[in-house]
Order: structure tokens, then C-alpha cells, then sequence
């Protein structure tokens, strides 16, 4: 069964605290054991080297700890 909260963030601006474009969400990653979000995977925009970023990379999309997140809104903002 899919969130309705999953799907609305989908696709949104994935942005650092400077408001650089980093990608767009495409999937959270839920710990089951609490039902909080641990991961965020952002397809990270063309002009992104993501081995250069301090995140690993997981089927294409770079995975962002949830406690790398200042504000979600219409935007992500990250704290780095």
C-alpha cells in the first residue's frame, strides 16, 4: 500500500542550505522497526559528481540520512 505522504514528496527539489539545486526525491527509505524515515534517495542533477558527495549511492540515486534534513516543505532543504 502506498503513503499518500510518500507519493506527494516524490519528485520534489532536493536542495543544500546554500539552495543549490542537489536532484529530486525519488524514494524514502522507512525503518520498520519505528515507521520513521531514515533514508531520503535523490537523483542527484546531471551536473552533480556524486562521488564527491559524503552520502553512498544505492540503485542510482544518492542516499541522504534523514538527520541530513533541516525542513520539508514544497522544497527539501539539507542542513549540509
Amino acid at each position: 500500500m502506498a503513503s499518500s505522504f510518500g507519493q506527494e514528496m516524490l519528485g520534489r527539489t532536493v536542495q543544500d542550505k546554500k539552495g543549490k539545486e542537489l536532484g529530486k526525491l525519488v524514494d524514502l527509505v522507512v525503518d520498520v522497526s519505528n515507521g520513521e524515515i531514515s533514508e531520503l534517495l535523490v537523483k542527484c542533477s546531471d551536473n552533480i559528481d556524486t562521488t564527491r558527495l559524503p552520502f553512498p549511492v544505492k540503485e542510482g540515486a544518492v542516499a541522504i540520512p534523514s538527520t541530513e534534513v533541516s525542513t520539508f516543505s514544497h522544497v527539501i532543504m539539507l542542513k549540509i
